[in-house]
Parts: structure tokens; C-alpha cells; sequence
């Protein structure tokens, strides 16, 4: 096997072990506060120390994990100040997305929302979680500024951690009830009505936001 292979084979495997720790901790597998090991983070991801360690790095980078010399890692806990601070910059950059999806998005861009509407509150926690965060990221594609998507999108992957908070009480029920409420917001973008659209993407917001801090009110994970 040449050098080059091995390389990229070497690549491949640290993107994936980065990838999927990224995976656990922002849908909270890994709880917030848990303390981690090496040894036992090797094994579970079956893989060697070197590319734990860079997944790591990485991670601390984006404020997900702690590293705590000669004791491992720690997954950053989810504050109340954190949470507060996400939903306000959620709030500002959704409301302008909304704005301009509405003002300057092609009707095909809007049309291409309906694929949102139809789907089923009972998949898999963690695949609805995926689904929601595709949706608010494609009304900041929409918006046709392509800064401002890339920062909406940066933002909205912060928010798996609390989006799981939100909804996990909710059961497939609760979660048809957010689907209902995405569909609101695809018939307001899409008759080009500005006021109700964004009364509907700021109530959506609201309630999720009043969910996460009921939810922190209950669990240990807030320093």
C-alpha cells in the first residue's frame, strides 16, 4: 500500500472520529458535564489516542469540550447564560433570513420548502433533530445572502444540544405539533406575508426557548 493511501486512510479516520464525538455531544449522547477518558473514548470510537486527541482539540475550539490536564476531558455543560446569548443571536439572524427569504428568494427557492411539511414526528430523536436543524438552514439559504446562511448555519449547529432539551419531553405527538408549526411558516414565505412570517419564526423560537429553560430548571447540567 503506497504512503499517499495510507495517508488519506489516516485523514479519513481522524474526520470521522472528529465527526462522530461532534455527533454525540450535540445531541447530548454525551451528556453536558460528563467527564471522559482517553482510554474509554478509544474504545468506544475503536480507534487510537492520536486522533481522540485532535478530535479534541478541535472541539475545544468550538467550546464543546474542556480539556482538563492529567484528568481527561470534560463535555462543557450548558449554561443558562450560554443558552440566553444563543437564542438572542437566533432570534436576530432568523428574523433577518425570514425578512429577506421573503423580499428577494425566487418562488421556486420558497416552493422548494414544501419538502419540509410532510414528515413524521415519530422518526428517531436523533433524525428529527437533523431534519429541524436542515429546515431553519434552509430559509438562511434562502435568504440569498450567503454570509449571512453561513453564520445562521454556524449558529443553528450550536443548537442541537438545547434543540434535543426541547423536544425530547415532547414525544411524536409534540413534534408533529413543530412540523405544524414549520408548515405555518413555509404558507407565510410562501404568500410573501413579512408580519406573519416573522410573528410566526419569533413565537417558534419563543417556545422553543421556554422549553430548553423549563428543561434546565430540571437537570444538573448547568453550572
Amino acid at each position: 500500500m503506497s504512503m499517499s493511501v495510507l495517508e488519506d486512510s489516516s485523514e479519513l479516520m481522524r474526520t470521522t472520529v472528529y465527526h462522530r464525538l461532534r455527533s454525540d455531544i450535540l445531541s447530548c449522547v454525551l451528556r453536558p458535564g460528563s467527564q471522559l477518558q482517553e482510554k474509554q473514548l478509544c474504545e468506544r470510537y475503536g480507534v487510537s489516542k492520536s486522533p481522540i486527541r485532535d478530535a479534541m482539540l478541535k472541539l475545544e475550539e468550538l467550546s464543546l469540550v474542556e480539556i482538563m490536564p492529567r484528568k481527561g476531558y470534560r463535555v462543557r455543560p450548558i449554561s443558562l447564560a450560554d443558552a440566553r446569548e444563543l437564542y438572542d443571536l437566533r432570534l436576530m439572524l432568523e428574523r433577518e433570513c425570514v425578512t429577506k427569504a421573503v423580499e428577494i428568494a425566487s418562488d421556486a427557492a420558497l416552493a422548494a420548502l414544501d419538502r419540509f411539511r410532510d414528515v413524521d414526528g415519530s422518526m428517531p430523536l436523533p433524525e428529527w433533530i437533523g431534519y429541524n436543524r436542515a429546515f431553519h438552514g434552509a430559509i438562511a439559504d434562502a435568504s440569498g445572502n450567503a454570509r449571512l446562511a453561513h453564520l445562521t448555519r454556524q449558529v443553528l449547529d450550536q443548537f442541537d444540544r438545547l434543540t434535543t432539551m426541547s423536544v425530547s419531553q415532547s414525544g411524536p405527538e409534540g413534534r408533529s405539533r413543530f412540523v405544524a408549526e414549520h408548515g405555518g411558516l413555509i404558507d407565510a414565505l410562501q404568500r410573501r406575508d413579512k408580519r406573519q412570517a416573522l410573528a410566526l419564526s419569533r413565537d417558534h423560537a419563543e417556545g422553543s426557548r421556554k422549553r430548553v429553560f423549563d428543561a434546565l430548571a430540571d437537570l444538573s447540567i448547568v453550572p
